[in-house]
């Protein structure tokens, strides 16, 4: 008997609609995860300035409490304290440690130097978010005047910008204040009292927590 000849087989594939369809899915897939991979980083850069500030004001303490109120230079005891200065506008702080050279008790540019300086995050800025109505920490009624609410006093190192003034025991010689940090939308606050205990806080959309 002669062999039965073999079937073409059927060929099968994609449509021009299932294609188009299958893309557009996956373009809307993508588009998700890169927008909820932005808003986790958004939420995450929040968090990592507050813990850097909140970190970098706990060395400042730690140096004010290591150099002391004092120290002896050429057989002269002289004044010396460290100043944390915040520059809102450029959403930058930096340290700086006096030394009272010429013993007047009045701090002067040639008597300092930097110890160091920080950028926030990108994207985090010294603000409040929208919304905000009560102050960092304690949820007391009102708003801050301002995102760092430090004295800002007019001598060096200051320069009329807020700053801490720490004593040797690191606590804040010119009063307590607050600094308030927003990427536009979500907030966080860190507060320093006088005796200089510093308090981390987020803004929940109704109170400090």
């Amino acid at each position: 008997m002669a062999p039965a000849l073999n079937r073409a087989k059927a060929v099968t594939g994609f449509t021009l609609l299932e294609l188009l369809t299958t893309l557009a899915v996956i373009g809307v897939v993508l588009c998700l995860g890169d927008w909820g991979a932005g808003y986790w980083l958004r939420n995450w850069q929040v968090d990592r300035a507050a813990q850097q500030v909140y970190e970098d004001i706990k060395r400042a303490q730690a140096v004010a409490e290591q150099s002391g109120n004092l120290t002896l230079v050429n057989g002269s005891l002289l004044d010396q304290r460290s100043f944390l200065v915040f520059e809102p506008d450029q959403s930058a702080y930096s340290l700086y440690h006096w030394r009272d050279g010429d013993q007047d008790g009045e701090p002067e540019l040639t008597e300092s130097q930097q110890v160091w300086s920080r950028q926030l995050p990108k994207g985090v800025r010294f603000e409040l978010a929208p919304g905000i109505d009560r102050k960092a920490c304690s949820n007391q009624s009102g708003t801050s005047s301002s995102t760092v609410s430090f004295a800002s006093p007019a001598y060096p190192h200051c320069h009329d910008q807020p700053c801490i003034k720490f004593d040797h025991q690191g606590f804040s010689v010119i009063g307590p204040g607050a600094v308030y940090l927003s990427d536009g939308r979500r907030s966080m606050a860190l507060t320093l009292t006088r005796p200089g205990h510093v308090t981390l806080c987020r803004w929940n959309g109704t109170e400090w927590q």
